[in-house]
Formats: C-alpha cells, structure tokens, sequence
C-alpha cells in the first residue's frame, strides 16, 4: 500500500482495527518513521501533525521480535520508538466500578487491570510508569498523570509500608517505594 493510499483513507476511519497480527509481508527498505518521546510521529524526518493519520498509523502497527512496525497486507515499515508508541495523557475515575480509563495520546482509552497492566522500569537514572494499552504495544504514562495517579493513590489509602500502591479493576499497581 503507497503512502498516498494511507492518506487518502484517513476519513473512513472505523471503530476496529485491522488484523495486523496475521499480516507478515516483507519488509519495506528505505521509509524512516519515528516516534519520539513527546509522541510526535516522523515521516522520513519530516512531522506529522495530523491527527487523523497518526490515529490511522497507530492502527496498523504492530510489535513483533522487539521492532515496532507499520504492517498492510502487503508491506511493513520498521518504526523507530524512543520510549513507547503511546503516550498516557489523561485519566478520569469511575468510582461507581472502581476503575481508572486510561486516555492515550492516539485516542484509544482502556481500563488499568490486569488485562492492561502497569509497572515501573528504570530507563538511565529515570523510573518511567508503563502499560500494556492493546495488543503487546505499550504505553507509557505522562509526567502529570503520573502525580495525578499517585495523589489518587494517596487518597486511596491501600499502601503497604513500602510501597505505594493504586486499586483499579480489583487490581493494584506499585506506583514506587516509600522513602
């Protein structure tokens, strides 16, 4: 599938998405697309300000022996991920089922449980929040939902001595230790 093609199908987006898991073309040389850590996507160096078509891109991406790619039927492009090819930037509570949704850079939203699960990881001398969103492809959690995440935790009062803990779903996540 061209380039244009992709762009040419950006306004019939449709709530599901492509069986992108059962797709394995060759793989297409000489196309550069990055993520970076802000959740910018590139084309050939060149940003994409869309939103519809990085909607459009994250729905045909795929992760698969530790590369990330853009897959159709007929061709796959290795994406280049600084972190992860979601970013968490918001959240609301639903105290009524005791759940957190989860709201993606990509407008995707999940609920944090065990189907999606959180867990910290050390990246150089930065702790970064992570989180299974669809699929084997990843998320990581935006500085300012993160506070958020463990203000709600404060008030959640579910801590063990060392370590703060978040309920959501019946499931509770280590926000880190308690110093």
């Amino acid at each position: 599938m061209e380039f244009s093609e992709l762009l040419n199908s950006i306004n019939s987006l449709e709530d599901s998405y492509p069986p992108v898991h059962l797709w394995n073309p060759d793989l297409c040389e000489g196309v550069e697309m990055r993520i970076d850590r802000e959740g910018n996507w590139y084309y050939q160096n060149s940003i994409i300000s869309r939103d519809k078509l990085k909607i459009l891109f994250s729905r045909i991406l795929k992760f698969e022996e530790e590369h990330y790619y853009l897959v159709t039927p007929v061709e796959k492009v290795l994406v280049k991920v600084d972190i992860a090819p979601y970013m968490i930037v918001d959240y609301e509570v639903d105290l009524e089922l005791k759940n957190i949704i989860l709201k993606t850079n990509l407008d995707y939203n999940f609920s944090l449980d065990a189907t999606h699960p959180m867990d910290l990881r050390l990246l150089g001398k930065e702790s970064i929040p992570f989180v299974t969103v669809r699929d084997n492809l990843e998320g990581f959690i935006s500085r300012s939902v993160f506070y958020g995440l463990v203000e709600l935790a404060l008030k959640q009062e579910q801590n063990s001595d060392s370590e703060l803990m978040l309920t959501s779903c019946g499931s509770q996540f280590s926000l880190g230790l308690i110093e």
